[in-house]
């Protein structure tokens, strides 16, 4: 009998069957809510892909999270921010809106210069130009003569969550936002047109941008995470909003405790090989 063959094909056995377990999904079913305003929009009636405005109680945002629909953390930015905490797969995940102060110059330049890549449009830079004025637009419009209550940032703070899910060993937060947000970016250039090229707003024919929702996994770093590729829900309000879901990666630092044995198993065969 080939001892060696044999027992490497076990230890083998057993890196795959902890591969294989990490490939099946699980979703956050769950969550608690802490500090207002917190809705959720919710399929109404049932069967219809109609959604309707809802509550935040438990059930409701139960139903949320594993149904049709979504919870919207917070409104226009609002303070202090909103937050859905819940677990999945043994790890504490907070999920929040996010307030003024997240919106750093650094993180809105960011933000901004993405979205408008996302539609092959590059922003001129310096004192004054698209790049300057649309940041002052989404932080302080006041510098820019308009009302403080304009400010963009307000738009993109209120994430709409409806789904938490670990497929294999990445963990995922779904945003449900418009299929096609060419409104909005149209809407960021034609308050500031005075000051942007006009030329912009051909990218408004088709556009996808999510929201911002800030995320933090047992305590680490807040991760800031938006996207631009959006797939059908199927279902919307009567507006149309929600009718995309963008699909957002979540950094999760993974234990090596498994790995380690796997690796420490294939190499206790191959030392009993050697000595044989």
């Amino acid at each position: 009998m080939n001892t060696f063959g044999s027992k490497t094909r076990v230890a083998l056995a057993i890196v795959a069957l902890a591969a294989s377990a990490g490939a099946q999904a699980s979703v956050m079913t769950s969550g608690t809510i802490a500090n207002a305003p917190c809705q959720t929009y919710l399929e109404s009636p049932l069967g219809s892909n109609a959604l309707v405005v809802g509550g935040c109680s438990a059930s409701e945002v139960t139903q949320a999270l594993t149904d049709k629909g979504n919870v919207e953390l917070g409104k226009f930015g609002s303070q202090p921010a909103t937050t859905l905490t819940g677990t999945l797969d043994g790890k504490q995940i907070v999920l929040s809106g996010l307030v003024a102060s997240d919106w750093t110059v650094a993180f809105t330049e960011k933000y901004i210069t993405d979205a408008f890549a996302s539609v092959g449009q590059t922003l001129t830079g310096g004192p004054g130009g698209q790049l300057d004025t649309l940041t002052k637009l989404m932080r302080d419009p006041t510098a820019l003569g308009l009302p403080a209550a304009s400010a963009g940032y307000r738009q993109v703070s209120d994430p709409n969550v409806s789904k938490v899910e670990k497929v294999g060993s990445q963990f995922f937060v779904d945003l449900d936002g418009f299929y096609n947000a060419a409104a909005y970016l149209n809407g960021l250039v034609a308050a500031v047109n005075a000051y942007v090229d006009p030329d912009l707003t051909s990218a408004g024919r088709f556009a996808q941008v999510s929201e911002v929702v800030k995320v933090k996994v047992d305590n680490g770093d807040w991760q800031y995470l938006y996207g631009f590729v959006a797939d059908p829900t199927g279902y919307s309000t009567q507006d149309g909003s929600y009718s995309g879901v963008y699909r957002l990666g979540i950094n999760v630092p993974e234990p090596e405790s498994l790995a380690l044995l796997g690796i420490g198993l294939v190499g206790l065969f191959l030392g009993r090989r050697r000595r044989a």
